[in-house]
């Protein structure tokens, strides 16, 4: 009889121990409003979180570098509209030039302002990015373009590339060399030469502008190019910004299939298992108070 009543008292202990467990976890899922608490109640879906934390690490990062790859191409984008605005003025102010009527002093006006432009032109293509760094590919604490000997050399290009995602990143700049030479032609030599010509009217004049106004038109359509080249990358930003927001907005979805509690069955479920617990006590503690006498009726 004796060990008879401890198994009883074991069992129903044992029985209520879980029911309140299981009261708890439904109540904490509700509480929570997530089904997975610990790794331990499902491995496979732990994991699978595991892997959506990593994803979404991964990129927080990648969009601040999509954002910082914008904004770098956007001033490039800029700065290059402004360099091709320059030229066009230094080409019309050339095509002036030519004019033969122009007296020795009107050329040389016309040489003073387009001196002005070069200068400008070397201030854009010195310019710094959004970062304090060189926007046309130099190296930190350098200058894109610089005078030497009386001409203009460019120093190497360090064009830096931003990762975007996995796998993949995109260069942000381009180098001063490829915006202001095309083949033959060095838009700010020719128009130092230009300048020369037209401040000092010494040598071949004529033949200078001629000279000018035909580099001056391909350089024209080098910028377009180059500009076109960095609108394309624009466009690769603005592409795959979009592409991470899908690939954000389906990893949360399948995230919560995975991780998400059913508020309805949630209730539900704690809601049966209180009954049934309600209903375990009610009964051990009914047995617990019967007498010796009440066994034996």
């Amino acid at each position: 009889m004796q060990i008879s009543t401890n198994v009883f008292y074991d069992m129903a202990s044992r029985r209520m121990t879980a029911l309140t467990g299981k009261a708890n976890a439904a109540m904490l899922e509700i509480s929570t409003g997530k089904k997975l608490q610990n790794p331990s109640d499902n491995a496979a879906a732990a994991a699978q979180v595991a892997e959506f934390d990593r994803r979404d690490a991964d990129d927080a990062v990648y969009k601040t570098n999509l954002t910082l790859a914008g904004s770098l191409l956007q001033q490039a984008d800029t700065t290059l509209g402004q360099i091709g605005n320059q030229v066009q003025k230094a080409l019309e102010l050339a095509t002036q030039a030519a004019n033969g009527t122009l007296s020795v002093a009107n050329r040389a006006s016309v040489g003073d302002q387009i001196a002005s432009i070069r200068d400008a032109l070397v201030g854009l293509a010195n310019s710094k990015d959004a970062r304090g760094l060189p926007l046309f590919g130099a190296a930190a604490g350098t200058d894109a373009v610089r005078l030497s000997g009386g001409a203009y050399t460019y120093t190497q290009a360090d064009v830096s590339e931003i990762p975007i995602a996995d796998g993949q990143s995109i260069e942000v700049s381009v180098g001063a060399e490829r915006v202001f030479k095309a083949g033959d032609s060095d838009t700010l030599n020719v128009l130092n030469r230009l300048v020369t010509a037209l401040q000092t009217n010494t040598g071949d004049v004529a033949g200078t502008i001629r000279d000018s106004m035909d580099k001056l038109s391909a350089a024209n359509d080098n910028i377009a190019s180059v500009q076109a080249s960095i609108g394309a990358r624009e466009a690769r930003v603005e592409l795959q910004q979009g592409l991470q927001e899908q690939a954000a907005t389906d990893r949360a979805t399948l995230r919560s299939t995975v991780e998400d509690a059913d508020p309805t069955e949630s209730i539900t479920k704690l809601q049966q298992t209180m009954t049934v617990l309600q209903a375990t006590q009610a009964s051990f503690t009914k047995l617990t108070s019967l007498s010796l006498f009440d066994y034996l009726k």
